[in-house]
């Protein structure tokens, strides 16, 4: 019921929005007869880091090109959220915006849906593209038929952050440098034990955190478990069942069933994220947490709540594999991309805007205070960069030993059954056992039939 009435409210929204704009989408203009192209972004209190960055580019692009308003509409709230309205809004041509921040692990979906527009013939006249993005970041966006839909903003890497005063009073030595899952269970024990009133380790796990779940916490367990993966490339098959799986979600019951991890109240709040970057690690409540490379932004000279002692108190080292496998670590990427709309009738200036917003300054504007990994090669090298965050190249060395998520068109419904794996350990409403087994059964009625899936080592 609850998500019917929310789902209501944002179609009246979104009615609401498309009537009072005084223009028609359908054409690409206003009223006036002016060109407008509409921007729509994901913001919230504490990330209005691309807000910053359009609105810088919105200037620049308007400048350039005279009798073009760009018109830059901000969804509030979670990814979640953004998707939602989005969703909703690329139900019709007339309320679709031109221009949108996409996850990487969305495009494919939205390309089978025809909702993408191809960038390709665009990028080829497009300096940039040749000379500042790497063949690999060039991937981020690209479709099944091979061409690319969307310009990437920014890249990232995963691992571990913890605090050094608080691992020093439970006896753990910094720099910490954990060689398996036991070490940073070790740890979190020792936290619990020695640390009274501290959160010991906290990985996102409810469906509520949707991606930061599925990607953050069981996927970076997964993919450092032997022969781990959601998917099978070979095969070219989901994988239902493995020891991988059902130890990855071992690892997460036994945050909880041993009280490691955060309260249940915290663990399913859709604004954790922000607990953590903004209370918990400046307030000394929180030892460890798997998280991203993004976290310091909560803490820089930018952000809405700075922490200028953070590069003293707070330490950042690689998730281990499970046993210490080859590579000895593992970390996962994704980013976000600028795509543009199918629905869009002036093309060309939509690439150019986003072509305006991708930019170096823009980029290095974005990036610097993120925290995110650049994708472009002249903002790695700019010093600006390197020198705005301590830790950069410690995450950006990560890229050797990272995975990608398979982008496939399914993956959304993969994620979410991985979600309610997960939930099901925080609760403890399942053993790790049943829960894989339910992930099992329910998986290939999510990919398409029992042929498109396998089982794994």
């Amino acid at each position: 019921m609850r998500r019917t009435m929310v789902a209501s409210v944002l179609v009246a929204a979104v009615a609401a929005t498309a009537g009072a704009c005084g223009g028609d989408k359908s054409t690409g203009e206003t009223a006036g007869g002016a060109k407008e192209i509409e921007v729509l972004y994901r913001v919230e209190p504490a990330w209005p880091h691309m807000e910053k960055t359009l609105k810088q580019a919105k200037t620049q692009f308007e400048a350039a090109h005279k009798g073009v308003t760009i018109k830059l509409t901000p969804v509030q709230g979670t990814n979640e959220v953004y998707y939602t309205k989005l969703a909703l809004l690329n139900r019709s041509a007339d309320s679709a915006p031109d221009v949108y921040l996409h996850d990487t692990f969305q495009v494919n979906a939205d390309v089978a849906a025809g909702k993408l527009a191809p960038l390709d013939d665009y990028l080829n006249t497009w300096p940039d593209w040749s000379t500042q993005y790497a063949d690999s970041v060039k991937q981020a966006a690209k479709g099944p038929d091979g061409k690319i839909y969307g310009v990437p903003i920014s890249t990232d890497t995963r691992g571990l952050w913890y605090n050094k005063d608080i691992l020093t009073k439970a006896g753990i030595s910094v720099p910490w440098e954990p060689k398996t899952w036991a070490d940073v269970l070790t740890a979190a024990r020792a936290v619990k034990q020695k640390v009274p009133g501290v959160i010991p380790f906290n990985m996102y796990s409810t469906k509520v955190l949707g991606e930061a779940a599925t990607m953050q916490g069981f996927e970076m367990l997964l993919y450092g478990t032997p022969g781990g993966t959601l998917y099978d490339d070979t095969q070219k098959k989901w994988v239902a069942s493995s020891k991988g799986i059902t130890d990855s979600l071992g690892f997460v019951d036994t945050i909880y069933r041993e009280g490691l991890g955060p309260k249940q109240a915290d663990a399913f709040d859709a604004k954790l994220g922000e607990k953590v970057g903004l209370d918990w690690f400046p307030g000394g409540k929180l030892a460890i947490g798997l998280d991203g490379a993004w976290m310091s932004a909560s803490w820089t000279p930018t952000s809405t709540k700075p922490w200028p002692q953070w590069t003293e108190k707070i330490g950042w080292t690689p998730m281990p594999t499970q046993n210490g496998e080859a590579p000895g670590a593992v970390s996962m990427s994704g980013g976000w991309v600028m795509a543009m709309s199918s629905y869009a009738k002036d093309k060309k200036d939509a690439f150019d805007f986003i072509s305006t917003a991708t930019n170096k300054e823009n980029t290095l504007t974005y990036s610097v205070s993120t925290g995110d990994l650049t994708p472009r090669k002249d903002v790695a090298s700019d010093p600006r960069y390197t020198a705005a965050n301590p830790s950069v190249k410690f995450w950006t060395d990560l890229a050797s030993v990272t995975h990608y998520r398979p982008a496939y068109e399914v993956y959304p419904k993969v994620s979410a059954e991985v979600q309610k794996a997960m939930e099901a350990m925080v609760t403890g409403s399942k053993t790790p056992d049943a829960a894989a087994k339910e992930y099992a059964d329910a998986l290939p009625g999510v990919v398409g039939g029992p042929d498109k899936v396998t089982t794994g080592s």
